[in-house]
């Protein structure tokens, strides 16, 4: 082995892929959430927010077969609520979701 360094990367510099195109996933605090359903009524999982700059969603443990796209669909929605500019804090309005899902919120 040589330690003479190869002339393609000697002005090479370091950079990201990309930026941050979502939401943090490590909450900060206390989160809050809301159960997620499908338009047949079937619970999915839940969206969760720390309303500062985490949220994500967490499919139900044990989802049938079809299910599969949901966390997939969920990431895109929360990617694109982030490049929307829409805080944390108001992730859990069912309008960003609808049609294809519903949001119901505990009392």
């Amino acid at each position: 082995m040589t330690d003479t360094p190869n002339p393609r990367f000697l002005d090479a510099t370091a950079r990201f892929a990309s930026e941050n195109d979502s939401y943090d996933y490590k909450a900060t605090g206390p989160v809050r959430q809301a159960a997620v359903y499908d338009r047949h009524g079937r619970l999915l999982g839940d969206v969760w927010t720390d309303d500062r700059h985490a949220a994500g969603f967490t499919l139900i443990d044990d989802p049938e077969p079809d299910m599969g796209y949901v966390g997939g669909r969920m990431d895109r929605i929360l990617a694109e609520a982030y490049k929307a500019g829409i805080p944390a804090s108001e992730l859990l309005d069912p309008a960003l979701y609808a049609p294809d899902f519903e949001l119901r919120r505990d009392a």
